[in-house]
């Protein structure tokens, strides 16, 4: 069944050619029949056999594939309460959920993934098995605009991460002009005020009309420590009078 196979019962990122989830589902999900392809009789056989009849192995080695033999799992005997162990015992188990097996088709169909590095008892770390994040956040600056602007009176970010989350004590602006009174290199970012989702929004008290050249820098990181990072060079200067006719 090719190189994709993780084990007999997986065929990765192939959940319908999968011979668990045939098991949990009692039946082929693949499309063929036990016949269309070569398999061997019984796991561990060494040959091949096609429709009943023995083939050459070397031959169809590249067609071949896994039979759906048996009963579905769990066996429905045990699912009623009648399943009778080899010593005696009477075995009940609980039927598989539509979620339960959903669940395992997600699995296979993401390439059966493990994350060796998650923690069960802190589930809301992420640290760098399977579960990474590898994303920067996205981050915006809206003004100043890149350029010449007319005015200034505000900076406008935007910021928002979609799967570990922005960490906000990562946040930070500094401009290379003086604003609002706090000296230029100072973080700006404790006196912006949320906007609205994602927006943060820092108000002039005296619009800027003149400001030859100008730089404003913008960082943060998600809480995998990911960084984005704006730096923004512009000029303010307000367009010249119109002479009167």
């Amino acid at each position: 069944m090719g190189y994709l196979n993780a084990s007999r019962y997986i065929r990765k990122m192939q959940s319908r050619r999968s011979l668990f989830v045939w098991k949990i589902s009692g039946e082929r999900l693949d499309g063929f029949s036990n016949d269309d392809h070569p398999s061997e009789p019984e796991p561990g056989a060494g040959y091949f056999v096609h429709k009943g009849q023995r083939v050459p192995t070397d031959k169809n080695r590249a067609r071949y594939d896994l039979d759906y033999q048996g009963t579905p799992m769990p066996p429905p005997a045990a699912v009623a309460g009648k399943y009778k162990t080899p010593d005696g015992r009477t075995i009940k188990v609980a039927p598989l959920t539509d979620e339960d097996r959903f669940t395992i088709v997600r699995w296979i169909d993401l390439g059966c993934p493990i994350d060796l590095d998650y923690d069960p008892q802190h589930p809301d770390e992420r640290h760098f098995g399977w579960m990474l994040d590898d994303n920067r956040p996205i981050l915006t600056l809206t003004l100043p605009r890149a350029g010449a602007n007319t005015s200034l009176d505000r900076i406008l970010i935007g910021a928002h991460d979609y799967y570990t989350g922005l960490d906000m004590e990562s946040f930070t602006v500094t401009a290379d002009f003086a604003v609002n009174d706090i000296k230029l290199g100072e973080n700006l970012a404790p006196i912006f005020k949320p906007l609205s989702h994602g927006v943060w929004e820092l108000r002039l008290a005296k619009p800027i009309k003149d400001l030859p050249r100008a730089a404003v820098v913008v960082s943060v990181k998600d809480k995998q420590g990911n960084l984005s990072r704006i730096e923004r060079k512009f000029t303010v200067q307000s367009p010249p009078l119109r002479a009167a006719r």
